[in-house]
Formats: C-alpha cells, structure tokens, sequence
C-alpha cells in the first residue's frame, strides 16, 4: 500500500487547515509533513484520525502500488465465492509467499489461503493461518482483512463443531466493524456480510443474519450491484422461514432465483429451488 501524499495536502487545504491543525491532537505535525512529502503511512490509528477529521474514507488516501497481485487476490476470492476450490487452490500453490513484499499482501494470502483450507476440511491449518495474521499483523487491525480473518477463524470452529466459539468470533468481527473505521473495498465489505449473515444463520441466529444480509443488500443498491445480491434475499428468505414467517420466506427466496437467474449464478438458483420444494 502507498500513502497518496498529493492527495492528503489537497484536500488538507481544500478544508481550510494547516499541518499543525490537522495533526492536533492526533500526531506531530512532523508526521503530516512525511505523509504529504514522502508518501509515509503512519500507525493506522493515526490514519483513521486523521481521516475522520478530513472526512474522508481511508481508501482516498491510500492506494494498492501492486496492481498484479490485487488482480490476482481478487480472481482468487471470486473463486471461493464461486465454489471453484480447485483453482483456488492451484492460484495459491503457485504464489511464493517470500516474494510479497508488504504485509497486505502477506495478510490477503494467509486469508485466502484459510478460507480455501476451510472449504476443504483442513480446519487446523485453516485455524493456523488466521491465528498467524491476527499475532503477526497487528499494525493492519484497521483494514477489512482483519474482520475476515475474524469471520474465517469463526467458520473454522464452525466446521470443527465449536458453535459456542464460531460465535464468539462472528460477534467480534461485528463489533469491529462497528466499532472501527475499516478500510476495505466494496467487494470485500460484499463478502464480509454474506459470510456473517451465513454463519448467523448456521448458529441459529436467524435474527442477527436478517440484519446482516440487509446491510448487504443496502451496500448493493447504493452501488447498483448484483454481486452476492442474490446471496443476501435467499439469506433473508431462509431466515424468515426459521422464525415461522412462511409468505416472506418464500418471497425472498423468489427475489433471490429471479436476481441469480439475471446474474447467471446456476449455483445459487438449484440452491433456491431446492429450498422452495
């Protein structure tokens, strides 16, 4: 990742503050000046500050300087979401993790690399892999990789049969969310309410996975998205039918087929069907 200097002094002066008010009570007005002239990403929390103060989001103020490996992490978490472990697997067998040259990177790999574990039953290295991002990756708590590996650690005891703990870790990750400003594409924020409301509803809260799925498909409309949209009504249409609501069960889950049939997701259409029988 790489500080856009250039940027954080436009819109510093655009606010009408100089460094030294911009930095009150957040940092030094040395730090600004390193972020503005040498591009330097200061502690998150600082960063987050002083986004708050510019009311700005962290993404305008940072940007991705290893455009390959992004494309490559995200072809890969598409994968997962598509059930494509196979591929999944291979992409991750062919990346040498001693080649990542920042901790993102690292953070993202451990991450996919979990997730893809998960799904093929390998929960004690999936485990393994989460636990060595949240030790060793403390400095990145401020980035959306942190509430995923916390959902991927959740879905690991899920798996184990752990349902007490698979919920502990959902509700953290929800409370990080709240609770902190992270920094995170739209995509990834689409994954991260589609795997919370899934697990919810797995753990038998089908309340608290309504709640999550609508936040989900509110991210979609205001950015006129499909992706995982689908996903979400038929998350919503499961629940209603746990807690007894049978007519807006069967509506949601109608909207779900009607978007997964318009978004090409055969998966997600038999899965729907089957559910309406």
């Amino acid at each position: 990742m790489k500080l856009k200097g250039e940027k954080l002094k436009d819109i510093r002066r655009k606010r009408g503050l100089s460094q030294t008010a911009l930095a009150e009570g957040i940092c030094t007005q040395a730090t600004i000046s390193l972020m503005e002239k040498q591009n330097r990403i200061p502690k998150m929390n600082i960063l987050n500050a002083i986004c708050s103060r510019l009311n700005v989001e962290v993404g305008t103020l940072i940007q991705d300087d290893d455009v390959s490996m992004t494309a490559l992490f995200d072809e890969i978490s598409l994968m997962l979401v598509r059930h494509d472990f196979k591929n999944a697997r291979k992409e991750l067998g062919q990346i040498k993790v001693k080649k990542l040259e920042t901790e993102f990177d690292k953070q993202r790999y451990y991450y996919l690399l979990g997730m893809e574990q998960v799904q093929n039953d390998q929960v004690d290295e999936a485990i393994f892999n989460f636990e060595l991002i949240l030790t060793q990756f403390t400095t990145m708590s401020a980035n959306i990789y942190w509430a995923l590996t916390t959902v991927g650690m959740a879905r690991a005891y899920e798996k184990r049969g752990n349902s007490d703990r698979a919920l502990k870790f959902v509700q953290r990750a929800v409370n990080l969310i709240d609770k902190k400003k992270m920094a995170g594409g739209r995509r990834q924020w689409q994954i991260l309410y589609r795997d919370i409301a899934s697990l919810y509803l797995e753990l038998g809260k089908p309340e608290q996975a309504v709640e999550m799925a609508k936040r989900g498909i509110d991210l979609c409309r205001q950015n006129e998205s499909l992706f995982l949209l689908a996903s979400y009504y038929s998350l919503v249409g499961q629940a209603d039918l746990k807690e007894g609501k049978d007519q807006e069960g069967h509506d949601n889950l109608v909207i779900a087929r009607s978007v997964a049939i318009a978004n090409e997701e055969q998966m997600v259409v038999d899965e729907v069907n089957q559910l309406l029988k």
